[in-house]
């Protein structure tokens, strides 16, 4: 394969892709690989985590992919066609392993994420002498668990929601274990 440098770099780490041609492996490979829904959103948002290609490279390539039947992009979600999946194995190893799994990963993180999200709830309240950050565990329409904690400050407020929010099963499992020993 061609190595040489043809994209924009703004925002590319070391190790990141600066080739057009790696890019539209990489974005094949993420559609062939996640095991959930992939958006065009959260597929960018995954690849530039660590700077492994430049934004509007990444978008001008979905594009093409899908132009040129490579991917479909019904309703926002990523999925490959037919010719996808066999210039997927004709071409995934013609990215570093590394690269591959930083991106795969980092994908994963983003989807647990944003199914986290959807399925909890974590409310950010101004009070008199800093914040509230109420935090709802759910499980299909019940409601396991409910907190509610202080922070001083906006950012210990966020800080706390992005936590409560990265694993809350593991929050409730903590709490409810203690409760037990």
């Amino acid at each position: 394969m061609d190595n040489e440098f043809d994209t924009f770099d703004a925002g590319v780490e070391p190790g990141g892709l600066r080739n057009s041609t790696q890019i539209r492996i990489l974005i094949t490979f993420l559609a062939g690989s996640s095991t959930r829904a992939l958006t065009t959103s959260l597929l960018t948002e995954a690849m530039q985590l660590h700077g492994l290609a430049n934004y509007f490279e990444i978008i001008d390539s979905i594009q093409e992919l899908t132009e040129n039947g490579i991917l479909n992009n019904e309703n926002n979600i990523l999925s490959l066609t037919e010719k996808g999946i066999i210039s997927l194995r004709e071409l995934s190893d013609e990215l570093p392993v590394s690269v591959k799994e930083t991106a795969l990963a980092d994908v994963e993180k983003l989807q647990l994420l944003e199914k986290n999200e959807k399925e909890n709830c974590v409310e950010i309240q101004k009070i008199e002498n800093g914040y509230n950050v109420r935090f709802r565990i759910m499980h299909d329409e019940i409601k396991l668990m409910e907190l509610s904690l202080y922070a001083a400050d906006i950012e210990q407020a966020q800080d706390m929601k992005h936590k409560l929010l990265k694993d809350p099963s593991k929050i409730y499992s903590n709490i409810v274990s203690s409760l037990y020993t």
